[in-house]
């Protein structure tokens, strides 16, 4: 049941977004193992009056700058598979949005089962009933 979400100073094109929304999906549905039908992506477009700031400075907006998040259930996978996700995450992200000089980021939040759920049931209460 990931949660992800892309926050970008340059996402407005609807195709962009639902060519990322599935793609991400994909890669988690077949590195991390997820259903896809509890996969949610959420997009958070910075409106004009946020600013991104690299070393102290502003940035301007000609060049992408983003940071990816996703909240996963801890122990549910491996390292290798965390790192092979963020490696193709960041190549769907640069490649949609485009790559730029200034750092961006990607990051895994993992929790734990019993503190995070959906539909009013935790994970580790899915765990138990599907057991």
């Amino acid at each position: 049941m990931p949660l992800i979400t892309l926050r970008a100073n340059n996402i407005s094109s609807e195709k962009i977004r639902n060519s990322l929304a599935e793609s991400l999906s994909l890669i988690t549905e077949n590195i991390l193992r997820k259903n896809k039908q509890v996969i949610v992506v959420r997009f958070e477009a910075t409106d004009r009056q946020a600013q991104w700031y690299v070393g102290g400075a502003v940035k301007s907006d000609d060049q992408a700058i983003f940071e990816l998040s996703i909240f996963i259930t801890k122990g549910t996978n491996t390292d290798s598979e965390k790192a092979e996700w963020i490696a193709q995450a960041w190549r769907l992200v640069t490649e949609a949005l485009g790559s730029a000089p200034h750092p961006n980021y990607i990051s895994i939040q993992e929790i734990d089962g019993k503190s995070w759920g959906y539909n009013g049931l935790s994970q580790e209460q899915r765990k138990i009933q599907s057991t």
